[in-house]
């Protein structure tokens, strides 16, 4: 009796099992990889409703390129909230521009700031060109410029998976 419910419990599982973010997450970027828009988005769609960071910049990245900005903001929100470096550079983007989020260039810089701070390559660089030209209300500082773009030049210890 004890086998036949273990096995039943077996099956159980199996059968109502999904695959982990992570594995929609890698089936979202060979999808895309391989041009398949619909099917990427399809396996990032689950991964980034379990909150998986990466899952949700590669939905928004796919989203706002296709005009669905508010969605696409919405994600990256959700992703720097995590702190995820990427989630961070994506919702500053948008910030800047107003794209799918109301303009503010503060709170651009905030989240710009935040993903340099986390390594992310293009950051570093919004970063350390904002203190060089006196960008987004920073003053000029030649010093903090050449520390970022110094830092710019280090290898990050994680980089992000960019499409």
């Amino acid at each position: 009796m004890r086998s036949l419910w273990a096995v039943l419990v077996v099956i159980a599982i199996a059968g109502t099992a999904r695959a982990a973010p992570a594995d929609d997450h890698q089936r979202g970027l060979q999808a895309y990889r391989r041009g398949d828009v619909a099917g990427a988005m399809a396996a990032l769609r689950p991964a980034a409703q379990a909150g998986h960071a990466p899952s949700q910049t590669m939905l928004a990245f796919i989203l706002d390129r296709a005009d669905f900005a508010e969605e696409a903001a919405r994600l990256y929100q959700d992703a720097a909230a995590q702190g995820d470096a990427e989630g961070h550079a994506g919702l500053a983007n948008a910030l800047l521009v107003g794209r799918g989020i109301a303009k503010d260039e503060k709170r651009a810089w905030q989240h710009f700031s935040k993903a340099a701070e986390l390594g992310h390559a293009a950051a570093i660089d919004v970063v350390a060109t904002a203190y060089a030209k006196g960008q987004f209300g920073q003053a000029v500082d030649a010093d903090k410029a050449r520390q970022w773009r110094l830092r710019a030049q280090r290898p990050a210890a994680s980089a992000p998976v960019v499409p």
